[in-house]
């Protein structure tokens, strides 16, 4: 959920996924990514973080 929220602020991503990086290049992290990028897309088209979604997209199209 924090790697997601963080796409907002490309360098704190980057950091993130840096420290986190064995979980979340795994494939159950992969899947997590998955799982969470739904949710948060979800809820973006209710109108909760609409800034969000491109970046939640391109997440997507990387796992």
């Amino acid at each position: 959920m924090l790697y997601t929220y963080a796409q907002l602020a490309p360098a704190t991503a980057a950091h993130i996924h840096r420290e986190f990086a064995l979980l979340l290049d795994s494939a159950a992290g992969g899947t997590a990514l998955l799982v969470v990028c739904a949710e948060l897309l979800q809820s973006a088209s209710r109108g909760d973080h609409p800034e969000l979604t491109p970046r939640l997209r391109a997440l997507v199209g990387r796992c």
